[in-house]
């Protein structure tokens, strides 16, 4: 079974393929990250495919669609293979159609299964424009000509502000009509814009309504747990179209329908997503009054008349023929399956296949960015690069991807991931009160108003967020960690329990306006997408380095809390805010973040040149070359701007004019180029769409390539100490092989090496190197001090060597206890001066997670490099299963401890 959640395999000996139709309100499975196993799975087994719940089948993706399509194209050739669709409101006809095709001569199935017993359903109720004039009490054609100006679906769907004063008085006359003041109220409404637009209206009247918000901006989970049944106030639930089928909502007895809905489309000028607003087709609307009639009887208000509603589409515009495709196009032809790894073959065998140019202008562009190789024949294929495979591989938008690893080819790895995954997370970490969704961004960041081409709403606010996590992780997160390690020394101190680290971090978050389940949700996507990168190994990975602002990490700040009592009015009149986010004490040492914190002016001034260098592949724009020559470069810096008032002849200053009124002159730059948003008037655009000519020489050079495999025993042995007095210390080195290796390459006198073994006459003892004998955990060579050979400060170099085989979570419980304790010895002495280098198989270093283990210990990884087998020896340990373009090999990890300034377990109070 594939969908509702759960994955298995069943038998099946019928002969027809069964469609069978249901709802239910579970999230789906996100079948196309596993597609090639699955594909697996049901090629060798006799299995029935079960594909459906809410969304996966009616509301028409463009993953649901090529599932579909790579169904029935398996279904031709296994045999043994049966379907079953689920849907509560999909066209059942076209799906019949779509597989009947098979020549399997056998019948296709349409069965019709009730939700509940047919006693117990509960009546609906649908009213139009014209009923709801008469209950309001308003002439049929005004209300009519506001709300539903248009007679065909084409015509204009924006919501006017008459549409919303409606929409009032409709709320107002249930509420007067309706003595239950525990039956609740949805409207449903198309934008974010619209919900506040409906929301200022009902907030002077807060004695009569409990408000509540569902948008993506908002924690789900959050606002349903605050939709309690209220007693004093009923409930009005204004919702986006996340409400028409992702959730339950209980005691709903009334809708209203905008009938309107903000759709996504690729705009071909801007080479970018644009959104607009459209009619509602007839299933989404059905989809909206299955909202209510579940625990009582229920009415739904459509917005429209009933001649307009049934001239709507049946079915929503499938998402395939709205989009640019370029993700799945690329998705399509990574996948290892041999004949659903063709993007123009298989997506013209989908239900309803897009425009070949569609398609083409997809595989271009995935070649320009070098994510595809061209087929060298007419019947080649485009085959993935590996930085196509990269992409595909992180679990983010194509967009957000991209982005990702631009940052990471200019050293900024770790800030380019997570502006990529505030690009696609909602809610974000920053608490955004309903009505005045930025009132806190300023707080952590402020962009540089001076500057010409100021930065973007969009994207000051992901440079906020970043730097909100980046303030949770210095000042929340290492505070906890340091005082978990200081436990360590002063065993007397009581140890916090986890479940009041949790509630203070939750008081914390509220002190400063953070969402704390964002900001775990945001960490948590993050090691899942470092930890693919260190599967694929790029160029860049080896090369980038620790950020300047650990050296030394000195970063402050100190809490001024104040008590108020009705800190935000606004917010605490909206029942749907998180009750954990409100508490009435504030910190008030804002802002907590300021533009030379966390390297955030120069992140941002690097976000905005690679929107532009994405733009620049994205759009074919070739501005900057036309320029190119020194001369030219030069005249862009030193002359003046052409004047945009004397170009269409406007400008009235003459000679007074700082600037140009020469042809010639330099355009001004395109304030909306650099944004997210892009520019919206493409070629046709008065202002220039540049970079700045130094990054554009740079930028031109950056690819993303794969690490060279080459070993040398020089990129280990530089990071040895040389001096005389100075040891290195080798730990988890069962059978001191390595040691040995090592020893042919560096004075074994300078080589402290630790064992399992008991004691036994050896002649590496005889060359020099040091023994501890009989350590049966590696780590408690760390801990006891007095049987340790030479002093601590002398270890300059630290090894361990993770030969993993079988037992990899024993070997990760080693290696947290081993960063655990070093960082404990190296704060209480100070030794900040110590490489600590990890040698594991790449594969088992994402598996383990040994990046986050060593950052909760303050050791950051500072580079990493193959380890030379020929040179120390063979690594034997597992060595894990790759995908294409992943690497399975032996890697050098080096790690720095970068603890907070003022560390001193005397000091840390």
């Amino acid at each position: 079974m594939v969908g509702n959640g759960e994955t298995s395999s069943v038998a099946s000996s019928s002969s027809s393929s069964v469609l069978v139709t249901a709802a239910d309100g579970r999230q789906p499975l996100p079948v196309m990250a596993l597609r090639d196993k699955i594909v697996a799975k049901i090629l060798g087994n006799r299995v029935t495919l079960i594909i459906g719940d809410t969304g996966c089948v009616h509301e028409r993706s463009v993953e649901s669609d090529l599932l579909l399509a790579c169904v029935k194209q398996l279904m031709m050739k296994n045999n043994d293979m049966r379907v079953v669709l689920m849907s509560a409101t999909a066209d059942i006809t076209r799906y019949r159609d779509y597989f009947k095709d098979l020549g399997r001569d056998e019948r296709v199935e349409v069965i019709a299964i009730p939700n509940v017993s047919q006693n117990s359903i509960f009546q609906r109720k649908v009213l139009y424009l014209d009923q709801v004039a008469v209950l309001l009490g308003m002439d049929s054609d005004s209300l009519s000509s506001s709300c539903n100006p248009g007679q065909i679906p084409s015509s204009n769907a924006n919501m006017k502000p008459e549409v919303h004063a409606h929409i009032h008085k409709l709320v107002l006359h249930i509420h007067e009509s309706e003595p239950d003041i525990e039956k609740s109220i949805l409207v449903f409404l198309p934008t974010y814009y619209s919900l506040e637009q409906q929301w200022i209206l009902l907030k002077p009247l807060s004695l009569l309504f409990k408000v509540h918000i569902l948008h993506r901006s908002v924690d789900t989970n959050q606002a349903l747990l605050a939709m309690r049944v209220c007693k004093s106030h009923r409930k009005v639930i204004l919702a986006t179209n996340i409400a028409e089928s992702s959730v339950t909502i209980p005691g709903v007895a009334y809708v209203i329908d905008s009938c309107r809905s903000l759709q996504v489309f690729w705009d071909p000028i801007r080479k970018v997503d644009s959104c607009e607003l459209v009619w509602v087709s007839k299933s989404q609307a059905d989809q909206r009054k299955g909202r209510t009639g579940r625990t009582c009887d229920g009415k739904i208000y459509r917005l429209v008349t009933q001649s307009f509603y049934g001239s709507l589409r049946d079915h929503e515009y499938p998402a395939i023929l709205r989009l640019s495709l370029k993700q799945q196009v690329l998705m399509i032809c990574c996948s290892e399956t041999k004949g659903i790894n063709d993007p123009k073959a298989l997506l013209q065998k989908v239900l309803d296949p897009p425009d070949v140019d569609i398609i083409e202008d997809a595989l271009s562009l995935l070649v320009k960015i070098n994510a595809l190789d061209k087929p060298l024949s007419s019947r080649g294929r485009y085959e993935p690069t590996f930085y196509g495979c990269l992409l595909d591989s992180l679990p983010l938008s194509f967009d957000a991807s991209v982005l990702a690893l631009k940052f990471g080819e200019i050293g900024m790895l770790q800030e380019g991931i997570l502006i990529g995954i505030l690009m696609d997370v909602q809610p974000s970490p920053i608490f955004q009160p309903f009505g005045n969704q930025n009132l806190y961004v300023d707080n952590y960041f402020e962009d540089d108003k001076s500057n010409e081409l100021a930065m973007g709403r969009k994207e000051t606010i992901f440079m906020a967020n970043l730097c909100a996590f980046q303030f949770w992780q210095h000042v929340f997160k290492d505070k906890h960690r340091l005082e978990r390690l200081k436990q360590e020394i002063n065993i007397d101190e009581p140890r916090t329990p986890e479940v009041l680290i949790s509630d203070l971090e939750e008081e914390w978050c509220s002190f400063h306006n953070l969402v704390r389940t964002s900001l775990h949700n945001v960490s948590e996507i993050y090691e899942d997408i470092i930890n693919i990168v260190h599967r694929f190994r790029p160029k860049f990975l080896a090369e980038s380095g620790v950020h300047g602002y650990f050296e030394p990490y000195s970063f402050k700040h100190k809490c001024l809390l104040q008590s108020e009592s009705a800190r935000d009015t606004d917010a605490l009149e909206l029942g749907y805010e998180n009750p954990d986010a409100i508490t009435g004490t504030t910190c008030i040492a804002a802002p907590y973040v300021s533009r030379d914190d966390f390297q955030a002016a120069t992140v941002s001034e690097k976000l905005m040149n690679l929107i532009k260098e994405i733009h620049m592949k994205y759009t074919g724009d070739n501005s900057y070359n036309q320029h190119n020559n020194v001369y030219n470069v030069v005249s862009q810096v030193t002359e003046s701007a052409l004047c945009k008032f004397f170009i269409i002849g406007t400008c009235n200053k003459g000679t007074l004019c700082c600037f140009s009124h020469s042809l010639q002159a330099r355009r001004p730059p395109c304030r909306f180029f650099h944004t997210f948003q892009g520019c919206r008037n493409g070629d046709s655009c008065f202002f220039l769409h540049d970079y700045t000519p130094c990054f554009a020489m740079t930028a031109a050079s950056s690819l993303c390539l794969q690490e060279d495999a080459s070993t040398l025993a020089y990129s280990l042995l530089e990071l040895l100490p040389f001096r005389t007095n100075d040891y290195v210390l080798i730990l988890n080195d069962k059978d001191l092989f390595f040691s040995s290796n090592l020893s042919q390459w560096y004075d074994p006198h300078k080589i402290v090496a630790t064992t399992h073994r008991p004691y036994s006459e050896s002649e590496l003892s005889s060359y020099g190197i040091k023994i501890l004998w009989n350590i049966a955990q590696p780590w408690q060579s760390i801990l006891k001090t007095e049987e340790f050979p030479i002093s601590w400060g002398l270890v300059k170099c630290v090894l361990w060597f993770a030969d993993i085989k079988d037992d990899a979570m024993a070997e990760q419980n080693l290696l947290q206890n081993f960063f655990h304790y070093l960082a404990v010895r190296m704060l209480a002495d100070a030794l900040y001066d110590m490489h600590v280098i990890i040698t594991i198989n790449n594969m088992k270093f994402a598996q383990l997670q040994v990046e986050r283990l060593a950052r909760e210990c303050f050791f950051f990884l500072t580079q990493s490099f193959p380890f030379d087998e020929t040179s120390f020896g063979k690594f034997l340990g597992s060595r894990g299963t790759t995908r294409p373009k992943q690497v399975s090999v032996p890697i050098s990890y080096v790690f720095r401890m970068y603890p907070p300034v003022g560390i001193q377990f005397a000091d840390c109070n």
